[in-house]
C-alpha cells in the first residue's frame, strides 16, 4: 500500500494525542517505533490494516468515527500534494470521475512498475448518467469504509449532497466492492452525505 496512507494516520494520530498515542498504536499494531512512513514507497497491506485497528482500540472510537477523521486529514493532505485536481475539479462528481487518474498519479512515485499496477488497477469509475456514478474499487484491504467517508468529506467540500450506496462489498463474499454514487443537484445545495453501510 502506498505510503502517503499510513503517513496521514501516524499524522493524524500524533496531531491527536501526541507521540504517546503514536507509539501506543506502533506498539499495538507490531510496527517498529521508528518506522517514517514514505509517500513514495509502497508497504505491506496487512500492516496498514493493524495500524487502523490498533488506531481503533487505543482510542475506543468507533471505527466509521476514524475513519471519517482520516478523510479530513487526508483531503487536506491532498489539497497540498495536489492542488491541481481540485482547481480542474468544479464538483466532487468530477472529482471522483478523475479517481483513477488521481491514484495512478499517486502511485507514480513508486520505484517498482508492480507496486505500481497494484496501486492503479484499484479503481475504475463509469458515468451511469448525470449525477450518478459507480465506483468499482478492487482491493483485498477492506477499506470501503474509508473510501465512503473521503467521498462524504469531498461533497462537503464541494458544498453538495450525496448518497452512496453499495451494490457489491468484500465483506460480504464479493470479489470486489462496487458504489453507486448520486448527487441531488439542486438550487441550494446543502452539506450532507448520506452513507448507507455495506457488510
Amino acid at each position: 500500500m502506498i505510503g502517503i496512507i499510513q503517513k496521514v494516520l501516524v499524522d493524524l494520530l500524533v496531531n491527536t494525542g501526541g507521540t504517546e498515542l503514536k507509539q501506543a498504536v506502533f506498539a499495538r499494531a507490531g510496527v517498529p517505533l521508528d518506522r517514517n512512513f514514505r509517500i513514495d514507497q509502497n508497504y505491506p497491506d496487512d500492516e496498514c490494516l493493524r495500524l487502523i485497528h490498533a488506531a481503533v482500540a487505543e482510542t475506543g472510537l468507533p471505527a466509521q468515527q476514524i475513519y471519517t477523521l482520516y478523510a479530513k486529514a487526508f483531503l487536506q493532505e491532498a489539497k497540498s500534494l495536489f492542488p491541481r485536481f481540485f482547481e480542474i475539479s468544479t464538483s466532487s462528481e468530477a472529482f471522483l470521475m478523475r479517481q483513477a487518474t488521481i491514484h495512478a498519479v499517486m502511485a507514480s512515485g513508486l520505484q517498482h512498475s508492480v507496486d505500481r499496477k497494484k496501486v492503479t488497477d484499484k479503481f475504475s469509475a463509469t458515468q451511469l448518467a448525470p449525477g450518478s456514478i459507480q465506483i468499482e474499487y478492487r482491493s483485498a484491504n477492506l477499506l470501503c469504509g474509508i473510501f465512503k467517508a473521503l467521498a462524504h468529506e469531498l461533497a462537503g467540500f464541494y458544498n453538495e449532497s450525496l448518497t452512496v450506496s453499495c451494490a457489491r462489498c468484500v465483506k460480504r463474499g464479493d470479489g470486489e466492492c462496487c458504489f453507486v454514487l448520486q448527487w441531488p443537484y439542486a438550487a441550494n445545495k446543502n452539506t450532507s452525505a448520506d452513507i448507507i453501510e455495506c457488510g
